[in-house]
């Protein structure tokens, strides 16, 4: 595959990897121009979300048609001018994907009045459907006058079973949702104990006393107890966003927690635990009280096989950070951050939610930040750092337009192929007035995919934890030639929920070679693979 410049302007340098040469671009050649078309209103969304102020959302095939279907979730406790042009207070929706665009589900119990701060579609009784997971900021205790508002408040987080296709509420006998746990944001699901079934991992931010992240091990039959003591979690981890991938390569789930920034690796007695120097790496010296790390996403960015970090911030300075993994000692990772290198800038916007994808699939996973431009006609532009390559290591990127004011923010804005023509589509959850939410259908004329599920037997079903790792066919294994390495994973960056698939962008390359690793240190692995579908390799019984 060779990526060349299309405007002589541009600045060029070669990169080889193993017996390809690739040619990279500065910021203004665009052989895959990434483009975006706003469906919002021609796919149903726009008027039944109208003045909502919305703070987290989920994409999951929750009927299992193959369309990912989406929840919608947003704050119910201000005044009922708030929500204008709506009348009165907007709720939290889910909304099932069909052909002729999103239509709202049906059953009640997926309508209602919360504080809603995060959300997930995981299947946590292993039986191939998805339950819904909403993180619910709660108030321990409301005196506002009207029933709609003091009932969000005073809403804990809420998990709803899949039954049949049929969402039923059973946040009171589950476990997972007890009445001590009030200022929930993010939510993660790993299977922290090998057992086959996934866990859960709930976030709690600075906001309230006594902070903590919750860890919620699966019994099974859809029931949860707290094991933070067992595991190691101390009393005073908070945070925003959450990431969750196994860093250290032990087969076992690391996190990592935005705004206090902490670490916690996998130990192999079922624990967690923390490396001073590894904290130290990522410690935050705040411009003021409201410099927050916010976002984080575990992501290959410069395809060598190993798992670097990109950290987002919600100020209206965004210092949006890169740290390059660097290897493994003695099971701890070893970061570096190389920011500047990168050409990540200053953003003077907020930047809550953090993704990488490729979104012009051209083999390069690119950064999503919650940021966008709005211009006069209402157009918004994501931002989005393309990536150019890497040169000595280092990947590069470059934003989609000069980094200059006016932009806007979105807490949320969780990715998904919604139509699935193999490109990465955005949703973006508005907040403020004077904007709305936006459905991006992705236009941009790229190169191949492949998207990869992993069924897991032994394993959880989702395949959550298994790596997948893509090379020129022919070349399986060989890491000079990676195409690109990435860890199936759920609920990261910041109140988003993502579906369980890796999806690559491959520029030319039109036969590749397929390799899984899975947590027990299994391979499954899949040798000239057609490009432009999607691809589910099962664990063996």
């Amino acid at each position: 595959m060779i990526r060349t410049c299309r405007r002589q302007a541009c600045s060029t340098w070669l990169v080889t990897v193993g017996c390809l040469v690739l040619a990279s671009r500065g910021w203004s050649a665009e052989p895959f121009p990434i483009r975006f078309d706003d469906v919002t209103e021609e796919q149903g969304l726009r008027k039944p979300l109208a003045g909502i102020m919305g703070h987290g959302g989920a994409w999951g095939d929750v009927d299992g048609d193959g369309r990912p279907d989406l929840f919608v979730g947003g704050f119910c406790d201000r005044p009922v001018e708030a929500y204008a042009p709506a009348t009165a207070q907007v709720p939290t929706r889910l909304f099932r994907n069909t052909p002729e665009g999103f239509v709202p589900w049906q059953e009640e119990t997926t309508r209602f009045y919360s504080r809603t701060s995060g959300a997930l579609f995981v299947d946590l009784d292993n039986n191939g459907t998805l339950e819904l997971y909403s993180a619910n900021n709660a108030r321990p205790q409301s005196k506002l006058p009207d029933e709609i508002r003091r009932s969000a408040q005073l809403r804990h987080s809420n998990v709803f079973g899949n039954q049949g296709g049929k969402l039923v509420d059973i946040s009171q006998d589950c476990g997972a949702c007890p009445e001590g746990m009030r200022s929930a944001r993010n939510i993660g699901a790993l299977d922290y104990n090998a057992d086959g079934l996934l866990d859960l991992l709930v976030v709690e931010d600075v906001f309230i006393k006594n902070p903590r992240t919750l860890l919620f091990k699966n019994l099974g039959n859809l029931k949860f107890k707290i094991v933070n003591d067992e595991v190691g979690l101390p009393d005073d981890a908070y945070g925003l966003g959450l990431a969750v991938a196994d860093v250290n390569e032990d087969g076992r789930p690391d996190f990592f927690l935005p705004h206090s920034n902490r670490f916690f690796l996998s130990t192999a007695d079922g624990r967690f635990r923390e490396d001073e120097k590894l904290n130290a790496t990522f410690a935050w010296e705040p411009l003021d009280r409201e410099d927050w790390p916010c976002g984080a996403v575990f992501a290959d960015l410069n395809r060598d096989g190993r798992l670097d970090l990109v950290l987002s911030i919600h100020h209206d300075n965004a210092r949006n950070k890169v740290y390059l993994n660097q290897g493994v000692t003695d099971g701890v990772p070893q970061f570096r951050d190389v920011t500047e290198a990168t050409g990540l800038q200053n953003i003077p916007q907020k930047c809550p939610h953090v993704e990488v994808q490729d979104f012009d699939n051209d083999g390069w996973p690119d950064i999503y930040l919650s940021a966008a431009w709005l211009d006069e006609q209402g157009n918004v532009t994501p931002l989005i750092y393309r990536n150019l390559g890497e040169r000595d290591g280092i990947p590069r990127f470059a934003p989609s337009r000069p980094i200059q004011e006016p932009m806007v923010y979105y807490p949320a804005g969780p990715s998904a192929d919604f139509d699935n023509d193999g490109r990465i589509d955005l949703f973006l959850i508005n907040w403020y007035q004077g904007n709305h939410c936006r459905l991006l259908r992705n236009t941009s004329e790229g190169g191949h995919w492949l998207k990869v599920a992993v069924r897991g037997t032994k394993m959880n079903r989702m395949g959550l934890g298994a790596k997948v790792s893509i090379y020129p066919a022919g070349k399986l294994g060989k890491r000079d030639a990676l195409l690109g390495h990435q860890e199936l994973s759920i609920g990261y960056g910041y109140a988003s929920g993502q579906e369980a698939i890796c999806h690559f962008g491959l520029g030319r390359w039109e036969q590749v070679d397929v390799q899984v690793m899975l947590p027990d240190g299994t391979q499954l692995s899949e040798r000239g693979v057609a490009v432009d579908q999607k691809l589910t390799l099962t664990q063996a019984q």
